[in-house]
């Protein structure tokens, strides 16, 4: 097998597809977001990498809140289309029912999970800014739930591959095994 080199900006994984919610001018807004991670357990806390020139910053930066909303492959096409567009430009707000939590960023009820969160940093790199947040509420549909945990299957999410040039979206597959569990049969 040989080994070839990939353009730098690959991502060499899959990546949620997400929904960025922040109130720009007094009013909601939103936009596509796939490079978006936990990096805490306790306290919660979410990275997320957006453009600078994105409208949905200058809400952000001003209220210092956001939501994260992680969209269906039923939304699909909405979340696609709120992603190219910008909300200096449509009111991209009209595409979902909203609802809000005890910061008062916007979240879309149409999503199968919902993160409000207020904003601990903000790190300003040459093109993106990583806006780090503390989760407030997280909130999920009761009928994406299976004994009383979230159920993969039927929240079918949408996952990001970016390859440079040919970036798609894709859904979840099988699940494959229980982590932390498989590996236990080498300590055998």
């Amino acid at each position: 097998m040989t080994k070839i080199k990939l353009d730098q900006r690959f991502s060499p994984y899959q990546m949620p597809t997400t929904i960025i919610g922040s109130i720009v001018d007094e009013k909601p807004n939103f936009m596509t977001c796939t490079w978006v991670s936990r990096l805490n357990r306790t306290p919660p806390t979410w990275m997320a990498s957006i453009n600078v020139k994105h409208y949905t910053m200058e809400g952000i930066r001003k209220n210092r809140i956001f939501s994260i909303n992680f969209p269906s492959a039923d939304i699909i096409k909405e979340t696609d289309y709120i992603g190219i567009t910008s909300g200096r430009i449509y009111d991209k707000s009209k595409f979902f029912e909203l609802f809000y939590g005890e910061t008062k960023a916007p979240m879309i009820k149409d999503c199968t999970i919902n993160i409000e969160l207020s904003v601990k940093d903000i790190i300003e790199l040459p093109d993106h800014f990583i806006v780090i947040g503390t989760a407030v509420n997280t909130y999920i549909d009761e009928k994406y739930l299976t004994d009383g945990k979230p159920d993969v299957k039927k929240m079918n999410p949408v996952l990001y591959f970016g390859i440079e040039g040919h970036p798609s979206y894709w859904s979840v597959g099988d699940k494959l095994a229980d982590a932390f569990k498989l590996g236990k049969e080498y300590k055998k």
